[in-house]
């Protein structure tokens, strides 16, 4: 799917949600454009799928063109490198979109209710979208991505294994498989780059990560 069709295709479903089901509690801002994914060459070798790209200060999301910032310096971007340095990739060959790709008015964390009624146009685009890359492994940034694609129950921290007694992982790792989840395929959750403050987080990326290069 071409990135002018990916856009074109964004627009008609915000505008058709906009008319149709809107929510008074955090509408979809018409102001802003959907945000294009970032690529930087077609020799893809890892996806990596946000949210969407409603940041919490209104002014700074006028300067938001790619998909999680991704054309610019900055901490995700630091994050990612260190994420593709780890499984052996360039970072030029990532490809990031988000599941939905317009802005809300605020960020839509406590207004989840909005964008599950939201989802299943949005969903067809991404798969879509990523059907012609059927064997680029994918991850996914943070709790509310991973919940929107595999239910309310799902938490991170159950993929990296966590032992709520000892508070560590006893290293089982696991992917998001295909049957449990609505995107329909395989998928590795990772923590957003903030919960990276997270003791937990921090100090089990690497093996994470490493058990991930080792089932690519």
């Amino acid at each position: 799917m071409k990135t002018s069709e990916i856009f074109v295709t964004s627009l008609k479903i915000r505008d058709e949600l906009k008319k149709n089901s809107d929510f008074p509690e955090n509408p979809i801002d018409m102001s802003l454009l959907p945000v294009l994914p970032f690529r930087i060459t077609n020799k893809l070798k890892l996806i990596i799928l946000g949210q969407d790209p409603t940041v919490k200060l209104p002014e700074s999301r006028k300067t938001i063109e790619y998909t999680l910032n991704l054309d610019k310096n900055g901490s995700l971007k630091i994050y990612l490198n260190q994420v593709c340095n780890e499984l052996g990739i360039n970072f030029e060959n990532i490809y990031a979109t988000n599941i939905l790709k317009y802005f809300y008015s605020r960020p839509p964390e406590r207004t989840m209710n909005v964008i599950k009624s939201h989802l299943d146009k949005n969903l067809e685009l991404l798969k879509e979208e990523l059907s012609i890359y059927p064997k680029i492994p994918i991850i996914t940034l943070g709790l509310p991505v991973l919940q929107l694609l595999a239910g309310d129950d799902a938490q991170v921290s159950y993929y990296w294994d966590y032992d709520k007694k000892t508070r560590k992982t006893n290293g089982n790792f696991k992917c998001c498989k295909v049957k449990d989840n609505k995107l329909g395929r395989d998928f590795f959750p990772l923590p957003h780059q903030p919960s990276l403050a997270k003791k937990f987080y921090k100090n089990n990326l690497k093996e994470y990560l490493k058990f991930m290069k080792s089932n690519l």
